[in-house]
């Protein structure tokens, strides 16, 4: 059985030879040692050597490339990466992997069959279990995908649903991937996405790799300054991931650049600041706006909605009057921001439109400083209080009802 095993093994390998050979597109050919050479590492049974000697000619690459339909491409790249688990030691094992994703990759920016080559790349995911080459090709699948056919990269299709934002974190936490692998991961899905939510997030995570200013390089600045314009655009549908991002060595970075200062500021407004911060922001620096593509008129909406949580955060209860000075708007307009501000997610509230107060059940937190704890604390301590004297209204009530018996 050993022996049927190893012939059968032999047989696909010839064949294997021979189809890279007959599909080089002409005028191109293999080399006249190629099927000799292939054919003694068969019969030594050196993968390693076969596997180099394919790789090693441009002929055998471009046959491969070649073959229609793509799955018989797809099965016949399959039995290359194959043999990589018959290659003696770790690193030579790896080096020709990677040598193989390159092959396969190379030259595909432009290539009416990246799609090919994005599939042959995921059979060698498949096969692979080192998280650093799983990682690696992961990355080259994004671009080639995204080259040839983006709607793959959209949710609800398979590609598209393995690149949610926490599945993708929980497989490099669990492939143990270096913050330099981690980087070039989220780089290839954000350059993939389309602009919106999705591409901000991969952008975040990009950014959250690196731990101290130290590390911050001119990619991670361009990185930093693309997040910062998203967040800019979008501060609402990304709150909570976005909400720290100041902290975020690379976007710290951008403060102490001329090029990116007013940038730094803007955003600044945007995460902290109200709706006269940033009026006062435009009077001065409005080319900032329109150098990075931003609309005037959704930044002020967007920090409309921002002071009235803002507000909400400060007042249990909040009179029409104060809305409108807060946000520069008529009276009448008060109920149509709340209103927005409860279906963007950021504000619970009720209104009483008698008294003209707005109630505030829940609302986000822009900013939790030093101050805001001091609120809470006081909070806290009139909670406290009130609690006490229910208790003691308890206690003398049960004292009452005892003496009366």
């Amino acid at each position: 059985a050993s022996s049927a095993l190893v012939n059968v093994s032999e047989q696909a390998e010839l064949r294997l030879v021979q189809l890279l050979a007959d599909s080089c597109p002409p005028p191109a050919a293999v080399e006249m040692t190629f099927a000799p050479e292939c054919e003694g590492y068969i019969g030594n049974g050196d993968a390693a050597g076969l596997v180099r000697t394919v790789l090693g000619d441009a002929g055998a690459i471009s046959g491969l490339l070649a073959i229609e339909p793509k799955d018989e491409a797809v099965g016949a790249f399959s039995l290359i990466a194959a043999l990589l688990e018959r290659v003696e030691g770790a690193a030579e094992q790896s080096a020709l992997s990677v040598a193989l994703a390159d092959a396969v990759t190379n030259g595909a920016a432009d290539d009416a069959a990246a799609g090919k080559r994005a599939a042959m790349l995921a059979a060698l995911y498949n096969l692979s279990s080192n998280g650093t080459e799983k990682a690696d090709l992961l990355a080259r699948i994004v671009s080639l995908t995204a080259a040839s056919d983006p709607g793959a990269l959209s949710p609800g299709r398979p590609l598209g649903d393995v690149l949610d934002a926490a599945n993708v974190r929980s497989m490099v936490e669990g492939w143990g991937v270096g913050r330099a692998d981690q980087r070039r991961l989220y780089r290839a899905i954000a350059d993939g996405l389309a602009a919106g939510a999705r591409r901000q997030t991969f952008l975040l995570s990009l950014l959250a790799t690196y731990a101290s200013a130290s590390e911050v390089d001119t990619e991670a600045i361009a990185t930093a300054t693309d997040a910062a314009v998203g967040a800019v655009r979008d501060p609402v549908g990304l709150f909570d991931e976005q909400r720290g991002m100041l902290l975020l060595p690379p976007v710290a970075a951008l403060g102490s650049s001329p090029a990116t200062k007013s940038l730094f500021e803007l955003l600044q407004v945007f995460q902290e600041g109200k709706l006269e911060d940033f009026e006062a922001f435009a009077k001065g620096s409005e080319s900032t706006l329109s150098s990075h593509g931003l609309s005037k008129d959704d930044c002020i909406r967007n920090m409309r909605l921002l002071s009235l949580c803002s507000l909400a955060a400060e007042h249990e209860e909040i009179p029409y009057s104060a809305i409108a000075a807060t946000l520069h708007v008529d009276d009448s307009e008060v109920e149509g921001w709340v209103i927005a501000a409860v279906s963007s997610g950021l504000l619970s509230a009720k209104m009483d439109q008698l008294q003209k107060v707005v109630m505030v059940e829940r609302c986000v937190v822009r900013k939790f400083g030093t101050e805001q704890w001091k609120a809470l604390q006081a909070r806290l301590d009139a909670w406290k209080g009130n609690v006490r004297s229910v208790l003691n209204g308890l206690d003398k009530s049960q004292a009452l009802q005892k003496s009366a018996a």
